[in-house]
């Protein structure tokens, strides 16, 4: 079997430039851990994140159709009293009377790299206390007028609403679902989402779930960086392409667009086209390390001893793990 399955699904164990210890440690305050209770007594965890004075964020699908809600932290139980809610983007704010916890710094996610060090806070595997994770940025994917966020920074059942943070601690985003198995793709819905929800969004008093969250539709109606994820995991390289020059009629300059597509040319045998669509998006995107891997391959394929040894070069200084798929 090839193994271009785990290079796309790629979790990265490399030494991330971890934040402080004051900042992991400081991060911990915004962190609270969010119960709710169903219709039928059943009760759910998940984590959310302070982000203005009385207000926490947590996903929708933690809390959509509860017939209880509440937040616990530092051993003290909260009840919300409104709700601010975005149900296709699987954002929820809640509402508090004299919360009395400490807000976090809500960051920039509009400018970040591929390849930048970041790290997760929440209450993965529902534990006792706030957990990390380190990664980096994969992928940024244009949705409905913002980039959702993917990285390599693994979370588990419980972790829904956490946070994922820059080195300085700035929240990022809110970390909110992944792909199907061991080899999985993490996605996080943008601060900037917080941000306008905060501003402009009406509370409301009920939980009721009027619509699954985008990532929950069926496939056909998912965003086609979700499209792609089935295709790349059965190696229907065909399916991979059909899907692609869709995408890229969406988006015909999109870093991703034109990676996948190229991704579907290279594994159909059609090097030269995927040649090409590879040096438009390092052109575009000089830490696509996965671009800069299939020249890589390429040249290999090709005899190009000086051109293999650049494209290593600059893929470890990106990426160590790739060390393996070169050797």
């Amino acid at each position: 079997m090839r193994k271009i399955f785990f290079l796309v699904f790629l979790i990265s164990f490399r030494l991330y430039a971890a934040p402080s210890a004051e900042v992991l440690f400081d991060t911990n305050s915004f962190i609270v851990k969010v119960h709710a209770v169903d219709k039928q007594g059943n009760h759910g965890v998940g984590s959310g994140v302070v982000v203005a004075k009385d207000y926490i964020v947590t996903n929708c699908h933690v809390i959509g159709n509860a017939r209880g809600i509440h937040i616990t932290k530092f051993g003290v139980s909260y009840p919300p009293q409104a709700l601010i809610a975005d149900w296709e983007n699987d954002l929820c704010i809640l509402k508090f009377k004299y919360l009395g916890l400490k807000p976090v710094l809500l960051g920039n996610s509009q400018g970040l790299d591929y390849e930048v060090d970041v790290f997760t806070k929440s209450y993965s595997g529902n534990s006792i206390r706030p957990s990390s994770s380190f990664g980096s940025i994969k992928g940024m994917f244009n949705f409905n007028g913002y980039k959702i966020i993917q990285s390599s920074a693994f979370f588990s059942l419980g972790a829904s609403g956490g946070g994922i943070f820059d080195e300085n601690g700035e929240l990022l985003g809110i970390i909110t679902f992944k792909t199907p198995g061991r080899k999985a793709f993490y996605y996080s819905m943008p601060v900037e989402m917080i941000k306008d929800m905060l501003r402009e969004g009406m509370e409301v008093t009920i939980t009721t779930q009027p619509e699954p969250p985008f990532w929950d539709a069926p496939a056909e109606n998912q965003p086609f960086f979700m499209q792609v994820v089935d295709p790349i995991k059965q190696e229907s390289w065909g399916k991979l392409k059909e899907i692609s020059k869709k995408w890229l009629i969406k988006e015909p300059k999109a870093d991703e667009s034109n990676f996948h597509l190229a991704l579907a040319q290279y594994n159909l045998g059609e090097i030269n086209q995927a040649k090409k669509i590879f040096k438009k998006v390092i052109k575009q995107n000089i830490n696509h390390v996965l671009s800069y891997l299939y020249l890589y391959k390429i040249a290999k394929q090709e005899n190009l001893e000086s051109e293999m040894k650049k494209l290593r070069t600059l893929i470890l200084d990106l990426d160590k793990t790739l060390i393996e798929e070169m050797n």
